[in-house]
């Protein structure tokens, strides 16, 4: 897949096969399912597929009180898609002028001119334009009038909700890793640069692997769960600890996770790690012998998960075609 930032940048000549709109934060199986249609449509025509999207968040321009803390980072967005077989991702910058561009300025300017496309994908209620005018029923119009079709992606449900970023974003605040996962098609995930920390898990007998959380992005409920990582072709089990330490009064959220069995330095390593279930919230022990006897119990907790869930359900992701690795 190659990426491309900016109109400016965008030097392709060959007519795009399938444009997949939207900003596709989590890339959540309704995404997956616009992308997936757009993708066959391209292949139909034998012409290449993209998906558009923007950066940053329109929020974080049109109302930045409003903005949402991002399921995925740029980075791992762009994996996602990747691996999801997409041709070209095109990201435009969102910017206060681009904010008031008009629906159809956009359709004539961008999809038929710039991308001459034969196709675009959106899902049912993608809106895109100044203050949100354009429609999938106007995109429609647009693309009868210009010369591209226009295929509208109903809502996908989960438990009788419509699968949604907003909604993931709840469940994961939530610690309702399940149904996050069913709504994702993958595990929900943290991922950064493994940092040194104060120590102090070695000298309990559980040395950690530090992840500081970004502040930009979407913050998990604090608390311990079993988790999982993709490293070196294998992957690494074990529980870890989301948020402050209380015991240890820190200020800083993190993740702090331990693995099983594994001795290696990870410091400098940037790394994946999947929350594959929510054990029991955050809390401040009265001392380190205490806390001691809580990680023996974690541990044990989430072994018999990995272990009772066999391969059927931790030993391999959800269906979804990335679901592993460094970033």
């Amino acid at each position: 897949m190659k990426v491309v930032q900016g109109l400016n940048n965008w030097k392709v000549t060959l007519p795009i096969g399938s444009v997949a709109l939207g900003y596709f934060d989590g890339v959540h199986r309704g995404h997956q399912q616009i992308i997936a249609t757009s993708i066959k449509e391209a292949h139909r025509q034998s012409l290449p597929s993209m998906v558009l999207s923007f950066e940053p968040h329109p929020l974080r321009v049109i109302n930045p009180p409003k903005a949402p803390k991002l399921i995925t980072s740029f980075t791992h967005k762009t994996k996602l898609l990747e691996g999801l077989g997409v041709d070209f991702f095109l990201v435009l910058p969102f910017t206060s002028a681009f904010a008031a561009t008009k629906a159809p300025t956009f359709a004539r300017d961008v999809l038929n001119k710039t991308l001459k496309t034969k196709h675009v994908t959106v899902g049912y209620n993608y809106t895109f334009g100044h203050k949100g005018e354009g429609t999938p029923e106007k995109l429609t119009i647009y693309g009868q009038e210009l010369g591209f079709s226009v295929t509208v992606i109903p809502p996908i449900t989960i438990n009788g909700e419509v699968i949604s970023s907003s909604l993931i974003r709840q469940l994961i605040n939530q610690g309702d890793i399940a149904n996050a996962a069913a709504a994702l098609g993958r595990w929900p995930s943290i991922s950064g640069r493994i940092t040194r920390g104060a120590g102090r898990g070695r000298t309990l007998g559980f040395p950690t692997a530090n992840i500081l959380l970004n502040d930009n992005l979407l913050w998990p409920r604090f608390g311990v769960y079993a988790v999982r990582s993709w490293y070196q072709n294998q992957y690494l089990f074990g529980v870890a600890n989301v948020g402050l330490a209380p015991t240890f009064s820190n200020n800083t959220a993190r993740l702090e996770v331990y693995f099983f069995n594994f001795h290696e330095n990870l410091y400098g390593k940037t790394m994946y790690v999947e929350l594959i279930r929510f054990l029991r919230p955050e809390q401040k022990f009265s001392s380190s012998d205490e806390l001691k006897q809580q990680i023996e119990i974690d541990k044990e907790q989430a072994w018999r998960i990995f272990t009772y869930a066999g391969t059927k359900a931790y030993q391999h992701c959800p269906p979804f075609v990335y679901n592993r690795g460094a970033l």
